[in-house]
Parts: structure tokens; sequence; C-alpha cells
């Protein structure tokens, strides 16, 4: 809700959601590599497939911001490295903190 708006746009709700999914995905997947809860493989991947779909539909909502895509792109990227591997962990916290950096500057 910017510059005095009282209602929640489309882009406010896509914004929102994409930080929801992220980063509860990726307390789950900690959550999951220091075995504290045990998982589906599917239902982490939904999460991950959520985010994903997100991310393309904001690129399209949004002008152009370069946090949105680079963020994409690390998601895109992330199963070419070993599940829970340290590749993993790198790639899904620099996707993460770059999102989180969008919405610093752009919520």
């Amino acid at each position: 809700m910017k510059n005095g708006r009282d209602k929640f746009s489309l882009e406010d709700i896509l914004t929102y959601s994409a930080v929801y999914l992220y980063v509860a995905n990726y307390l789950i997947g900690w959550l999951l590599h220091f075995k504290i809860i045990s998982m589906k493989k599917q239902t982490h991947q939904v999460f991950f497939a959520l985010i994903i779909i997100n991310l393309i539909v904001l690129l399209f909502v949004l002008p152009f911001h370069w946090e949105i895509v680079v963020s994409l792109v690390c998601m895109l990227i992330l199963p070419i490295g070993k599940k829970g591997g340290m590749y993993h962990r790198i790639i899904s916290s620099v996707g993460l903190a770059v999102f989180l950096y969008y919405c610093l500057f752009n919520i």
C-alpha cells in the first residue's frame, strides 16, 4: 500500500504473497535440512512452483525490476544443484535476499 492508497492492488497482493511463500519455503528448507521436520518432497515442490509462478506473473504486472528477474533466475537454476547441498543453500539464499531487497525499496 504505497502512495497513501487505502486498498491493496494486484501488485501488492502478488508481492506480499511472493514474500510469504518465499520465506516459508526457505524456512521449510532449513528445517528439513536440520531434520527438525519431515515433509514429502512434493509438498516442498508445490511451494517452489508457486513462487516461480508468482514471480513470472509479477514480471508481467509490474514495470521491469532487475531484482525480480534475478530472483526468478535463482529459482529456475536451483534444481541444478544437489538437494540441500552448498550450491542449493547459496542460490536459495541469494534469490531470497535479492527479492527482499526489492521489497525493501518498492513496497
